[in-house]
């Protein structure tokens, strides 16, 4: 995973770790480096400590990208906030072969449904088993679940495993 944060000053981690001067990444953040600044300092309000932009980095067919999902919010003494990343500033920016779609959960569901609510959505949606298995290579096949905002519920990242094996996944967790 990689994050972008603004704190004292802009700074690229890999996983959590220092990326290295040499990696790509760094010579893309160096090229946006006022864009990523001025989208970050919009949710740098009075009490926030840090924003993030979290993501992946991916070989993109023959050229490496950074596909951005997530900003997330520190605040002095509250809990971090995520908000679905809505910038424009790399080039993989709103990539997305679906585009965004509403779905409404009853607040009275238990997580289980909900989660099994996301999961099969997530497969309708993207139509796993459909897609040509070179794409798994390259690039993240999933939704980032983003509730609205204010709402208190995490920003979710299903991936796609394809309905027969997400079938499968449940029988065996059944079944233990």
């Amino acid at each position: 995973m990689i994050s972008l944060s603004l704190e004292s000053g802009l700074r690229l981690t890999i996983n959590g770790q220092p990326a290295p001067a040499d990696h790509p990444m760094a010579a893309l953040v160096e090229v946006n480096d006022i864009a990523i600044r001025r989208a970050l300092r919009r949710n740098l309000r009075v009490d926030a400590t840090k924003s993030e932009i979290v993501g992946r980095w991916h070989e993109n067919g023959e050229e490496p990208a950074f596909e951005p999902y997530l900003v997330r919010t520190e605040f002095s003494g509250k809990p971090a906030v995520l908000n679905k990343y809505r910038h424009r500033i790399f080039p993989m920016d709103g990539y997305s072969s679906s585009g965004d779609f509403k779905l409404m959960v009853g607040s009275d569901l238990p997580g289980a449904k909900v989660k099994a609510v996301l999961e099969t959505s997530t497969e309708m949606r993207i139509h796993y088993d459909e897609l040509p298995k070179s794409m798994f290579s390259f690039m993240p096949v999933g939704i980032v679940w983003s509730p609205p905002k204010k709402s208190g519920y995490p920003v979710l990242v299903e991936y796609a495993v394809g309905e027969s094996k997400r079938g499968e996944l449940r029988r065996n967790k059944a079944a233990a």
